[in-house]
C-alpha cells in the first residue's frame, strides 16, 4: 500500500511538471544531483543557449515587429498633427473641351420712344467774302423758318434676338491657393501633444512586448531543461527498476523463499507503470521543444535543442520594497497609462478649442487660357488673384462642445483611477513573485537534501536486497521515493528560474542580449 501511494505521488509530481511544460514552453535541464546522468550534449547546429534564443526571438518575433509598426504609426500621426503649423498650399490644373462655344442670348425686345416736340433753331446763311464784288466782307444772313416747333409722334423700334459668344470651347484653367491658420484656439497644439503622448505610449508598448517575449523565451527554455531532466529521471528509474525486477525474479525462483510471486508481480506492475510515465515524459519533452521553436520563430530544418543541462541554482537577494519602487518607476504598463493620461489632458484642450474662434489667412491666384479675347475672356478676367482673412466664431452648437469637454474630463478621471489600480496590481505582483522566490529558495535547500538522502537510501536498499536483507516493497519504495524527490527538487529549481523571469517582466527590464 505504501509503495502504491509513493508511486501515485511520484506520478502526480512528474505529471504536474509535465503540465507546466505543455502550458509554458520548457527548457532542457540536466541532473547535477544523485546518480542520474543526463544524455550527452548534442552537437547539432540547432543547439542554442539562452542568449542565442533571446536574440532570435527579439529579432524574429512577429509581436515585436507589430509593436515596431505601432511606433511608426504613432510617429506618422505626429507628423500629421505637425502639419497644422504650416500653410496649406495647393495647385490645380484643368483642361476642358466643350461640345460648342458657350454663348449668351439677348432675347428679342421692343424699344418705345414717347412723343415729343422738336424745336427748329433759326437758319443762318453765311455769304462768303466778295460775294457781291471785290472787298465785300462775309455776312451771316438769318433766314426765319415759319413753325419752328415741330411735334414728333410716339413710336417703337423692334430689337431682334442676339447671340453673344462668351469664350472658346477649349478652356485651360490653373489655380494656386494657400491657407494658413493663424489661431486655432489651442486645437493644433493640443493635437500635437496628443500625438506626442501616442508615440510615448507606443514605445512603452514596445518595451512591454520585449519584456513579454524575453519572459516567454526564458520560461520556455528552462521548461525544455526541466522536461529533459524529468524524462532522464524517469528513464533511469525505469532502468534500475528493470534491473531489480530481474533480481526479484531470480530471488523468487532460486532464493530462500523470502521473495514470493506476489512480490515479483507487484514489482513488474510498477515497472510497466513507470515505462508508461517515460513515454508520457518523452512526449512532454517534444512538446516543450516545439514550443521553444515557436517562441524563437525557429525555421531551420534542424530540430531545436538547448545547451544547458542544469537549471540555474543561484539565488539573488530579494528586497520587496526596493523591487516595488523599481517597478513603479520602470514598469512599461504604468508608463503607457501615464502617456495615456497626457493624451487625455490634451484631449480636454482639444474639446475646449470648440468654444474658441479660429482665424486664418488665405490667398488665391487663378489663370485662364482661352483663344477668345472677348465676352468673359478679357485680359483682366484671364488673370485674377485675391487675398483675405477668415474668422470662424462658434456661437451655439447645441451644447455639443460642452458635453465633449465633459466627456474628455471624465475619460481623464477614469484613466487616473485605472493608473492607481494598475500601480496596486504591480505592487501585488511584485510581492507575490518575491514571496514565491523566497519560498523556492527555501525549498531548494530542503528538497536537495531530501533528494540526496533518497539516493543514498535507494543505493543501500539495492545492496541489501541482493543479500535478501530487505523486503521487495522496500526496494521499490526507495526507488520511487528517489524519483519523487528528484521531481520535486527540479520543479523547485524551475519555479525559481520562472519567478526570476517573471520579476524581470514586471520590472520591465529588457534583456541585454540584443546586439
Amino acid at each position: 500500500m505504501v509503495v502504491k501511494c509513493q508511486l501515485i505521488a511520484a506520478c502526480l509530481v512528474i505529471g504536474a511538471a509535465g503540465t507546466v511544460l505543455a502550458q509554458a514552453p520548457p527548457a532542457p535541464l540536466a541532473q547535477a544531483v544523485g546518480t542520474v546522468v543526463p544524455p550527452s550534449s548534442p552537437t547539432m547546429s540547432g543547439t542554442l543557449d539562452l542568449a542565442h534564443c533571446l536574440d532570435l526571438a527579439l529579432k524574429n518575433s512577429h509581436r515585436i515587429k507589430a509593436a515596431d509598426s505601432a511606433v511608426d504609426i504613432a510617429r506618422a500621426r505626429h507628423g500629421q498633427a505637425l502639419s497644422a503649423r504650416y500653410p496649406d498650399i495647393s495647385a490645380r490644373l484643368a483642361a476642358t473641351r466643350l461640345d460648342e462655344n458657350p454663348d449668351f442670348v439677348f432675347p428679342a425686345s421692343t424699344i418705345g420712344v414717347p412723343a415729343f416736340t422738336l424745336a427748329t433753331p433759326p437758319i443762318l446763311v453765311t455769304l462768303p467774302a466778295n460775294a457781291f464784288g471785290p472787298g465785300f466782307p462775309p455776312v451771316d444772313v438769318p433766314l426765319p423758318v415759319p413753325g419752328s416747333a415741330v411735334p414728333v409722334p410716339a413710336q417703337s423700334y423692334q430689337v431682334p434676338e442676339q447671340h453673344v459668344t462668351l469664350m472658346d470651347r477649349t478652356l485651360f484653367t490653373g489655380s494656386l491657393s494657400a491657407v494658413y491658420a493663424v489661431y486655432t484656439g489651442g486645437l493644433a497644439s493640443a493635437r500635437i501633444a496628443q500625438t506626442n503622448a501616442g508615440i510615448e505610449a507606443a514605445r512603452q508598448e514596445r518595451r512591454q512586448t520585449d519584456a513579454e517575449v524575453i519572459y516567454d523565451v526564458t520560461r520556455t527554455y528552462y521548461g525544455v531543461v526541466l522536461a529533459r531532466t524529468l524524462r532522464t529521471v524517469a528513464q533511469d528509474t525505469l532502468d534500475r527498476m528493470e534491473a531489480t525486477l530481474a533480481l526479484t525474479e531470480s530471488l523468487y525462483k532460486t532464493g530462500s523463499g523470502r521473495v514470493k510471486k506476489t512480490d515479483y508481480l507487484r514489482h513488474k506492475s510498477m515497472v510497466e507503470t513507470i515505462r508508461s510515465m517515460v513515454t508520457e515524459l518523452e512526449a512532454q519533452e517534444r512538446v516543450a521543444r516545439a514550443a521553444l521553436a515557436t517562441v524563437v520563430e525557429w525555421d531551420a530544418p534542424t530540430p531545436i535543442d538547448v545547451v544547458d543541462r542544469d537549471l540555474p541554482t543561484e539565488a539573488d537577494p530579494i528586497i520587496a520594497a526596493t523591487l516595488i519602487d523599481r517597478a513603479q518607476a520602470a514598469n512599461p504598463r504604468i508608463a503607457q497609462v501615464q502617456a495615456g493620461l497626457a493624451a487625455m489632458q490634451a484631449g480636454v484642450s482639444v474639446a475646449n478649442a470648440g468654444h474658441l474662434p479660429k482665424v486664418g489667412v488665405f490667398a488665391n491666384l487663378n489663370l485662364t487660357g482661352n483663344s477668345y479675347g472677348a465676352g468673359l475672356m478679357t485680359p483682366a478676367n484671364k488673370t485674377m488673384w485675391s487675398v483675405g482673412v477668415g474668422v470662424d466664431v462658434p456661437i451655439f452648437q447645441g451644447f455639443r462642445v460642452t458635453n465633449a469637454v465633459r466627456e474628455a474630463r471624465a475619460g481623464r478621471t477614469q484613466l487616473e483611477q485605472q493608473l492607481a489600480a494598475l500601480r496596486s496590481g504591480v505592487t501585488l505582483e511584485i510581492s507575490r513573485t518575491a514571496i514565491g522566490m523566497e519560498k523556492a529558495q527555501a525549498q531548494r535547500q530542503s528538497t536537495q537534501a531530501a533528494y540526496r538522502a533518497a539516493t543514498e537510501n535507494r543505493e543501500l536498499n539495492i545492496r541489501a536486497y541482493q543479500d535478501e536483507l530487505v523486503e521487495t516493497k522496500d526496494v521499490i519504495e526507495s526507488q520511487l521515493m528517489e524519483a519523487l524527490l528528484a521531481g520535486q527538487y527540479f520543479r523547485v529549481l524551475y519555479d525559481l528560474a520562472e519567478s526570476k523571469a517573471r520579476l524581470a517582466l514586471v520590472l520591465g527590464e529588457a534583456a541585454a542580449h540584443r546586439h
